[in-house]
């Protein structure tokens, strides 16, 4: 009978670790989300060169002399969103770029030697490189290619293809080995992995997001006056990579010049260097991966920014010891486990780039010198994003172990479960941004920001009175149905929830920003609201249960529960 080599087994598993966490309940939701990531990804790609076309006419024929700055520019953002690109796809599959606990487990007792397994996982990830670069890099060179070679015929848009191919996949190798060794660089640190895990997501996602929202504001042609035009160019440091790989563009496009070819040779030894250094960190941190994945830290909650939240958010509880333990279960929860943190990272990436595109859009950063809603709603703006992830990580399962702990021990109705829910939130939201928002007086000076962070908290406060009366079970004790956020489907109700929350008392406090007796008004009304809230919140703390939910919708995202427990009881009555 044939048997499959064990090197085929294993890089198979590997690359469908790609595609499968053990945070959601579903592979196929998974896959769903994957798929519109690499559709997100492709999308600008595609519309740029398009949208830019007229662009391209304009200079080919009345400026021809602007067309080969227009195209090194436009190069130069195609490079970066390669890389940019790369990263994402690369913090969507963080976990599986190096060794896990699953892998631990599995392989550890299996005669396989280390030379296979590492040669295998190597494999997956030169195959998930290679396909996710060729597919976002191959949308953007085909129309590009077509642009910027109108009116030079087949040849040309040959050379701008290959050109823009090879220039492309070299600069998100070179990232795509970056990420993989700081992977495996984590994966050897014992403490701290998973908070540096969500900091990378937040990072890379921030910055795609950024480059889609800036992309189309950093070329524009315009007629001056005497026939003339005027071409914005933004220099690029020669330190950048992205200059780099543009030499390595010109120089396969046939353009003479030393500077590119210097630039061309960085990029070959740097893409080279990266590769090198990328499998000597992979297998230098195989044992010790697999070692720290089978001693999983929990230390992370017992660092002083956990620390100092948990404390906020028992004081804010009181003396009731059910919601004290609950509260700081719910934020320990959250400090230590990455399924937890990577909506909330993501969801804040959104914030930050809402953030930019709105300091880009008045002027840049020296709009950050004077009290504008762009600067005042800072603060707000991560704060509500930010509670968006926080709300949606609560129905990610992390150990459901602990539900049986809340059955089996607490009370079934208490106001204990949403008073704790209610704190963890003000500890884990509120406080960072009345911290953003006292540090904005280095900015727009001091008195306004104590006023702001005295609105700030009060806004948020009332915006967390509101999310806790949209939760009422434990956080993360029960299995739930992937996709339950419903972010495509619900975006309008985010986007005027951003402005309700974000920009309208915004605006509203710069009105009165000069008048203290208005500003305490409005915090005083806010305090109102509150109140109403928590009166409401308060009332219905008593439908909460800590059991699950009986009804559980089919499809191929639900939840199957095998009643197995209520067979054994009946049983046992009779």
């Amino acid at each position: 009978m044939r048997t499959t080599r064990p090197f085929v087994v294993l890089y198979r598993a590997f690359f469908a670790q790609f595609f499968v966490s053990e945070s959601v309940t579903s592979d196929h939701q998974l896959r769903t989300a994957a798929i519109g990531v690499m559709a997100f990804l492709m999308t600008p790609g595609l519309l740029l060169p398009i949208l830019l076309s007229g662009r391209f006419e304009f200079a080919a024929i009345r400026f021809p002399a602007m067309l080969e700055p227009l195209i090194r520019l436009m190069a130069s953002l195609f490079i970066t969103y390669g890389i940019v690109s790369m990263g994402v796809i690369a913090a969507f599959t963080w976990d599986a770029l190096g060794f896990d606990r699953r892998d631990a487990m599995v392989l550890g007792p299996l005669p396989v030697s280390g030379a296979t397994v590492i040669s295998a996982k190597l494999s997956a990830l030169a195959v998930l490189l290679l396909s996710g670069a060729a597919v976002v890099n191959l949308m953007t060179a085909v129309p590009f290619a077509m642009v910027a070679s109108n009116h030079t015929g087949a040849t040309a848009a040959a050379q701008h293809f290959l050109a823009h191919m090879v220039a492309t996949m070299c600069a998100a190798t070179l990232v795509f080995c970056v990420l993989v060794t700081m992977r495996a660089l984590v994966g050897m640190i014992g403490s701290r992995r998973d908070a540096m895990t969500s900091l990378v997501q937040f990072a890379l996602v921030s910055a795609v997001l950024c480059f889609v929202v800036l992309a189309p504001t950093g070329v524009d042609v315009v007629q001056g006056r005497h026939s003339e035009a005027r071409f914005f160019i933004v220099s690029i440091p020669g330190w950048i990579p992205t200059s780099w790989f543009l030499g390595l563009y010109e120089v396969i496009r046939g353009t003479r010049g030393a500077e590119f070819s210097s630039n061309a040779v960085t990029a070959i030894e740097a893409t080279l260097g990266s590769i090198v250094i990328a499998i000597l960190a992979t297998i230098a941190g195989y044992r010790r991966q697999l070692q720290l994945a089978l001693t999983p830290s929990a230390s992370a909650a017992s660092h002083s920014s956990a620390r100092v939240r948990r404390a906020l958010a028992r004081l804010i509880v009181g003396r009731d010891h059910v919601a004290r333990a609950t509260a700081d279960f719910i934020v320990a929860t959250v400090a230590r486990n990455r399924p937890q943190q990577a909506p909330i990272a993501m969801n804040a990436a959104v914030g930050l780039a809402l953030v930019v595109a709105g300091l880009a859009h008045s002027g840049g950063i020296a709009t950050l010198l004077r009290p504008r809603t762009v600067v005042l709603w800072i603060p707000l703006v991560l704060a509500y994003w930010a509670t968006i992830g926080l709300r949606a990580s609560f129905f990610v399962p992390s150990e459901l172990p602990a539900s049986w702990t809340f059955q089996s021990n607490a009370l079934s109705r208490s106001r204990a479960y949403w008073s704790a829910v209610r704190a963890a939130l003000v500890a884990l939201i509120v406080s960072p941004a009345v911290a953003i928002a006292l540090a904005l007086g280095f900015l727009v000076g001091w008195r306004v920001a104590v006023w702001h962070a005295l609105i700030v908290s009060a806004i948020l406060v009332l915006f967390v009175e509101a999310m806790a009366l949209t939760i009422d079970f434990i956080p993360f004790t029960r299995a739930y149905p992937p996709g339950h956020a419903k972010l495509k489907s619900r975006w309008p109700l985010y986007l005027f929830g951003m402005f309700a929350v974000a920009v309208f008392p915004t605006r509203y406090e710069l009105r009165i920003l000069a008048d203290p007796m208005s500003l305490l008004r409005m915090v005083a009304w806010i305090g109102v609201a509150i109140v109403v809230l928590e009166v409401i919140g308060r009332s219905r703390a008593l439908k909460w249960s800590v059991t699950s939910a009986e009804e559980v919708p089919d499809g191929l995202s639900s939840v199957t529960v095998l009643s197995i427990g209520n067979a054994l009881h009946n049983a046992a009555g009779n």
